[in-house]
Order: structure tokens, then sequence, then C-alpha cells
């Protein structure tokens, strides 16, 4: 059976800044790295969030004309000269964030598995698919800033005491704070949590939830 490359309107997932009532379909995002509840198709995001296309046809031409670009999380409008990274809003939707072309060449990364290959070297695995060679030092759960220009690691940073996180959903979505400690909960199947610490207190989360910005202040634009 063919797959349908819409969907319900109701049925997407919660955190699509879209309208629920109106056109009944919407487009379904593509097979990829990305779960539907962190990533949004490009269509949708020209059509229904930035208004900046009236028809999925019209979106489908500047597309192939290869007018917006995306790689990975930034979003590039070559023509208008304005760069977007996707973040959350407080309510734990997406949004696009507009940032300056020099920031648009850095992208936030988490480890998610670490390989050991032939001759001693180090793949490092990332919550976007994407795999680079690393040394050792690196861990899962350690976060990266990646120049996709020169496909370097710019900077590493470990879920010490002190460096600054930035949520991605919860009660606190689209907040920074800085990490305090880190704690494991449950018996045979244990949980990590983090606690963080705000000027008006202090609060728990998953440490999936979270994403090291820097060591001291966000290394990127967060507004």
């Amino acid at each position: 059976m063919a797959r349908m490359n819409h969907l319900s309107r109701l049925a997407a997932p919660s955190t699509w800044p879209i309208k629920r009532k109106g056109i009944k379909w919407v487009a379904r995002l593509s097979p990829g790295t990305h779960d539907s509840t962190s990533a949004m198709p490009l269509i949708t995001w020209l059509k229904e969030y930035m208004g900046v296309i009236a028809t999925t046809r019209e979106a489908k031409s500047i597309l192939n004309a290869g007018y917006v670009k995306v790689n990975d999380r930034i979003v590039t409008i070559d023509s208008l000269g304005k760069f977007y990274r996707v973040l959350v809003d407080q309510n734990g939707k997406l949004r696009l964030a507009e940032i300056t072309k020099s920031e648009s060449k850095t992208l936030p990364l988490k480890i998610t598995e670490k390989t050991m290959l032939r001759k001693g070297k180090i793949q490092l695995g990332f919550n976007n698919g994407w795999t680079v060679l690393g040394k050792d030092g690196f861990t899962v759960g350690d976060c990266i800033m990646y120049d996709v220009e020169t496909k370097k690691i710019k900077s590493h940073f470990k879920p010490e005491h002190g460096v600054t996180v930035y949520v991605l959903s919860g009660e606190h979505a689209n907040q920074t704070a800085k990490l305090d400690k880190v704690k494991f909960e449950g018996q045979l199947r244990k949980r990590k949590l983090v606690i963080l610490t705000q000027k008006s207190g202090n609060f728990e989360t998953s440490a999936d939830k979270i994403f090291i910005m820097g060591k001291g202040e966000s290394e990127i634009s967060l507004k």
C-alpha cells in the first residue's frame, strides 16, 4: 500500500504550530532521522507558519528551484537573505528564530552513540543521525557546537555543574538554566535526570529534554 504524503490536520503532532481547523490535510513528514514531534515539513513551515506561499504547488516550485534550503535545523531563504533556527516556544511547539548568517553555520548536536572503529579510531553519532570521527574524551550525552561549513567541532560540553542548558519540552520549554547536577533514578532501568538552577529556583527534568549550549553563556542565540 502506497504511503500517503499527507495526514489529517487534527492528527498532526501537538508540537506543530499549525491551525487545527480549516483545510483537512497537511503535509506529512518524510522518513528521516528526526521524529515527527521535533521536526515539521519545510512546505508546512513556508505555507502554514511563515505564510510566504499560498499553495503546496507553489512551495514545491520554490523548493525545487533551490530558493529555500534546509541544513538539519537551519533554514535559509537566499532570496531574502534570511536565516532561521528551529527552536521551541514556551508551550513546547516548534518555532523559527531568525539568526545571523554567521550563526547559521553553527549547529548544536548531542552525542547519542560512540563507536570504536579499526585502528583505534572513534566515531561519534549525533541526535540528527550525522556521524563524525572524534577523539577520546567524548561521551554519550555530551553536546557540541558543529561548524557546518568547515565540518569541524568548534566546542565540546559535558553535563557538568555550571554549564548553560536549553530545555526542549515540558513545563520549562524554551528556557535556559544552569546545570546543578546529574542523578539517576530507578532500579532495573535507571533514568538520567538533571537538576537545573534559575533565579526563581531549582527544578528537575529528564536529561533527554536538554541541550548544553555553553560553559558560560549560550554560544548561540536562543531568542
